[in-house]
C-alpha cells in the first residue's frame, strides 16, 4: 500500500463537488438513489380516455396533415357534415395501415430526418410482413435500423413510439403476425429509449389499455411494454449502440441471454440478463439469492466490472444498462469480468444466514484480516482477549479448509495475520499450542459452520466492516505529506498509523460536511474532504487515485445513517 511521497502540490482546478451533510452549505447536494423496486406491470391502471393516440394526432402531428383534416369544399358545410368527414380523416391518421408512409408523422424541425422517419415505417412494415423483406433488407437488418436511428437522433423515437402505436390499432392486416410482431417490436424500441414527457402519458395509456384487456392476445406484450417503458424513463435508456448478436437475439424474441458474474471467491452465478437490465436488477436478484430481502440492505451491496489492466475499478451505477457494459467492452477485446459484493457494512452481520451469504462475506472478510488491516497493534503487548480471538480464528480458518487434523506449525503461520508473525510475543511455537488448544471448538464444525464463526467473532472487532485505502494527507504546509491507511466504516472516517493501524484522527459521518474532487494541472488527484460544524470546519487534503470511490462510499454512509436516524423514536 506504500507509494513515493508526492510532489510539492501545484494549483489545483476544481472537478466536482459533493456535499453529504445536513448542514448547511453553498456546495451541498442532495442524491438520491432511485429504488430497484420495479412497478408491476400486471395491474395497470385503469384508462381514462383523456391521452389517447388521436388527441396527440391534433395537436402534434405535421401541419400538412392537419389541414388536410380541415379543408373544407365550401366554408357554409354544415356541421354534422363537417365532423363525420373530420372524424374519419382522423382515425385514419391512428389507425393500421399497410402501405409507406409519404411523409414522417411528426413535425420534425429538421428536414433531413423526415427520409428517415419514412424509413423506419418501411422497416416496420417489413418487419410485421405487411410489406415483403428484399435480398438486401433481413429481419434482423429493419430491427437494428430503426434502433440506430433512434439512437442516432433523439427527435425519432417520438415518431417511431407513433408509429408503433399507429400499427397496434385497429390492425386488419392479411399478414397473421403483423400485429404480434409491432407489439413486439414496441416492447423493443421501450426496452431501448425513453420517449417525451409530453409523448408519455399517451404512450402510457395506449400500453395500459392492451395491457389491462385479457381478451386481446397482445396484452402479455403490452404488459412487457409498460414495464420496459417505466424502466426507459426511469433510468434514461440504453446509452450505445446494441450489437448485432443482441439485435438478432431480441428480433426473434429471445429476450434473455445467460450472463456470468462472480462472488467474492471465485463462485460464479448465472443471471439471465435482458436488454433492459440494469444493475440494480442484478444485484437485487443476487441478494435474493443469498438470502438479504430488505431493500435498504441491498442497496449495500455492489456490482463491479473488473476490466484487466485496470488498477483501481467503480461500481457501476445502479441505474447503468448490464449490456451497455458489456458490449463496449466486447468490442474492445477488453478481458473483464463483473462481481458482486458488499460496499458499504451498516447493517449488522446476519446471524440467521444462508449458506452462499456466509460464503459471500467470508470472502471479502478473511484476506483483510490476513493482511493484518482489521488488527490493532498499538505499542504495547496484545491484549489476551485479542490472542484468544486470533487463535480461535486460525482454528476456525482450518476447518474452513475443510481441513480434519489438528494445525501443524507450518500452518499455523499462514492462519495469522501477517503483522503478528513480525512480533516477539507470542512466539511461533506458543501460537502453535494457543491455536491448538482452540482447535475442538473449530474441530467438529461443518466447513459454513467455521466461516460463519469467523465473522462472528471479527464482528465485535472495531474495524470489522471497513474498506482500506492507501492515502496520503497533507499536515501543516503543503511539502508535509503523511501516508495513512483510511478506513471506512459505519462509525465513520479514520485515518490509520500505517504500521500499528492505530487511529490518529476520527471524524462521525454527522462531522463530514462535504468532499470535494479536484485535479492539478499535473493531473493528480487530490480529495478534499471538509469536516467540522457550523461554527468550526477543518479541510483535510488526501492524495488518492481513488477519491471517487471514497466520496461515493462517505456519501452512501451519510445517506445511511440520515435514513436510519429519520425512522428511529425520538
Amino acid at each position: 500500500m506504500k507509494s513515493s511521497p508526492p510532489p510539492r502540490v501545484p494549483p489545483v482546478e476544481r472537478i466536482e463537488a459533493v456535499t453529504n451533510n445536513t448542514m448547511s452549505s453553498p456546495i451541498q447536494e442532495t442524491t438520491t438513489r432511485p429504488s430497484r423496486r420495479e412497478q408491476s406491470p400486471s395491474s395497470p391502471p385503469p384508462s381514462t380516455g383523456k391521452y389517447s393516440l388521436l388527441q396527440f394526432a391534433m395537436h402534434h402531428f405535421r401541419n400538412n396533415a392537419e389541414q388536410e383534416l380541415l379543408k373544407m369544399d365550401t366554408p357554409m358545410k354544415s356541421k354534422d357534415k363537417r365532423r363525420e368527414w373530420t372524424w374519419k380523416q382522423q382515425t385514419d391518421l391512428v389507425k393500421w395501415q399497410p402501405n409507406p408512409l409519404e411523409s414522417s408523422m411528426l413535425r420534425l424541425d429538421e428536414i433531413e430526418l423526415n427520409p428517415l422517419a419514412v424509413e423506419c415505417f418501411d422497416c416496420i412494415l417489413r418487419y410485421c410482413g405487411d410489406l415483403p423483406l428484399t435480398p438486401d433488407m433481413s429481419e434482423v437488418k429493419c430491427v437494428y435500423t430503426v434502433l440506430m436511428h433512434c439512437h442516432k437522433h433523439v427527435p425519432l423515437r417520438d415518431e417511431v413510439y407513433c408509429q408503433l402505436m399507429k400499427q397496434t390499432t385497429s390492425n386488419k392486416s392479411d399478414s397473421p403476425e403483423s400485429c404480434q410482431r409491432a407489439w413486439r417490436l414496441l416492447s423493443i424500441v421501450a426496452a431501448y429509449f425513453a420517449c417525451s414527457e409530453t409523448l408519455l402519458p399517451y404512450l402510457t395509456e395506449h400500453l395500459n389499455n392492451a395491457a389491462s384487456d385479457r381478451r386481446r392476445i397482445c396484452h402479455g406484450t403490452a404488459a412487457v411494454c409498460l414495464s420496459n417503458l417505466r424502466k426507459t424513463q426511469r433510468c434514461g435508456g440504453r446509452k450505445n449502440v446494441p450489437s448485432v448478436e443482441e439485435v438478432t437475439a431480441v428480433s426473434a424474441g429471445r429476450s434473455a441471454r445467460r450472463q456470468i458474474y462472480r462472488l467474492p471467491g471465485g463462485a460464479e452465478r448465472v443471471v439471465n440478463t435482458r436488454c433492459s437490465t440494469v444493475v440494480a436488477d442484478v444485484i437485487a436478484e443476487l441478494c435474493s439469492l443469498i438470502g438479504v430481502a430488505s431493500e435498504a440492505e441491498q442497496q449495500e451491496f455492489s456490482l463491479y466490472c473488473i476490466v484487466q489492466g485496470d488498477a483501481f475499478t467503480m461500481p457501476l451505477a445502479a441505474d447503468e444498462y448490464i449490456l451497455d457494459v458489456t458490449t463496449e467492452l466486447h468490442k474492445a477485446s477488453h478481458p473483464f469480468y463483473l462481481i458482486f459484493c458488499r460496499s458499504v457494512w451498516y447493517h449488522p452481520l446476519k446471524h440467521d444466514a444462508s449458506p452462499l451469504y456466509t460464503e459471500v462475506l467470508f470472502n471479502q472478510v478473511a484476506p483483510d484480516y490476513l493482511e493484518g488491516l482489521l488488527l490493532r497493534l498499538g505499542s504495547s503487548n496484545l491484549p489476551p482477549s485479542i490472542i484468544r480471538d486470533m487463535s480461535l480464528i486460525a482454528a476456525l480458518l482450518h476447518r474452513a479448509a475443510d481441513l480434519n487434523h489438528s494445525p501443524t506449525l507450518k500452518e499455523v503461520k499462514f492462519l495469522l495475520p501477517k503483522p503478528i508473525l513480525g512480533l516477539r510475543e507470542p512466539r511461533p511455537p506458543q501460537w502453535l499450542a494457543l491455536v491448538q488448544t482452540s482447535w475442538g471448538q473449530a474441530a467438529g464444525l461443518q466447513v459454513a459452520r467455521a466461516k460463519h464463526r469467523v465473522l462472528q467473532v471479527l464482528s465485535n472487532w472495531q474495524l470489522f466492516g471497513s474498506s482500506f485505502f492507501a492515502v496520503k494527507r497533507v499536515t501543516g504546509d503543503l511539502d508535509n505529506w503523511q501516508e495513512h491507511i483510511l478506513a471506512l466504516n459505519r462509525n465513520g472516517v479514520h485515518f490509520l498509523d500505517m504500521m500499528t493501524h492505530e487511529t490518529l484522527q476520527h471524524w462521525p459521518f454527522a462531522e463530514v460536511i462535504s468532499t470535494r474532487k479536484v485535479r492539478s494541472e499535473d493531473g493528480a488527484l487530490f480529495l478534499d474532504m471538509k469536516c467540522g460544524n457550523l461554527l468550526q470546519q477543518r479541510v483535510t487534503r488526501l492524495q488518492t487515485e481513488q477519491a471517487h470511490e471514497i466520496s461515493r462510499l462517505v456519501r452512501q454512509y451519510i445517506n445511511l445513517e440520515q435514513l436510519h436516524s429519520s425512522r428511529s423514536p425520538k
